[in-house]
Order: C-alpha cells, then structure tokens, then sequence
C-alpha cells in the first residue's frame, strides 16, 4: 500500500459522523457510548476520547493518539500499553500509520499509536483492521463522541471511502 491522500471532495462527507454520535461534553458522551459497547475490543481514536476512556475504566485494546485536541497541542499525558510512533500528515493515511495499526490489533495487551502529525482519518483503517464486533470511539468536534460497532456495514462503508480515494488517486496519476 502506498500513502494516501485524502482528496478535497471526501472532506464534508467525513466531517459527518461515520457512526452513532453520543452527543454531549466529553465525559457526558463518553458514558453514554460505554453503555453501548459490545463484548469485542475497544479502539480509540483521539486524545480526549482516549482519556475519558480511561477516566472510566475502560481499556482499549488500541489507542490512536497524537497529544492534540482540535488541532492544538496538548500536554503530554501518560499512555498505557505498547507505544509505536509514527509519521502521519494531515490529511493523510499514511503506510506506517495503518502497518502500526494493522501490528498493534494483531499484538498482545494494550497497545498505542502515537501519531506525529494528525491522527483524525486513523478511524479508517481502524475500521477495515478490527474484527467484526469490535468498538470504535472517536471524538466529533463541537458534538460529542462517535461509537461504530464494526459489522458489515461499517467494513463496506470504510472500503467504499478507501475505493473513491484509490480511483482518485489513480486518476490523478493519469
């Protein structure tokens, strides 16, 4: 697999949420999602969602973090688990982001993807990686947390995204 951009005409359609939007403050949402999660493992992405996680006693399997919140720096925290560090544009999926995550999903114990760059598309590779049955959360700017169960529908939907992007792509190449 090579990098991929995220093309210009996909950004609106995934500024929406991609799952059930939990909608409230951190914490308030974070509950409401926990309430929710099936028997599979956890995947978080996103730094507040991954704290509030925590806060709640829940233990991701895997965390995609990258110490921002709505794209400003934040403290260093500490992470629980296996750390890999990684390159990752914005707007970018990169090789390395996906092999961590493609790594981290396969390895014992609880594991971390600490993104140097910016973390937001992480979801999807996330969602094509899980098992079906797994949980992802991640945080929707201004609204809340977005919980997606992974099923049939969530795979398709994911590699439909990651069709229209290789088309693109390819055609760009033209």
């Amino acid at each position: 697999m090579e990098d991929l951009k995220l093309p210009d005409e996909l950004r609106s359609y995934l500024r929406k949420p991609i799952g059930r939007l939990f909608a409230g403050e951190g914490m308030e949402a974070m509950e409401q999602a926990k309430e929710e999660l099936g028997e599979g493992n956890l995947i978080v992405v996103g730094d507040e969602s991954y704290r509030n996680a925590l806060k709640l006693g829940l233990k991701p399997k895997l965390a995609v973090v990258d110490f921002r919140v709505k794209r400003e720096d934040i403290e260093e925290y500490p992470l629980e688990g296996e750390v890999r560090k990684v390159k990752n544009p914005p707007g970018w999926i990169t090789k390395q982001l996906w092999d961590a995550i493609h790594e981290a999903l396969r390895s014992e114990g609880e594991q971390v993807v600490l993104v140097e760059g910016e973390e937001d598309l992480a979801v999807l590779p996330c969602i094509i990686e899980a098992e079906w049955g797994d949980d992802i959360i991640y945080g929707q700017p201004g609204e809340g947390v977005v919980l997606i169960h992974v099923d049939d529908d969530a795979k398709f939907n994911a590699g439909s995204i990651f069709k229209v992007i290789l088309s693109k792509d390819e055609w760009l190449r033209r």
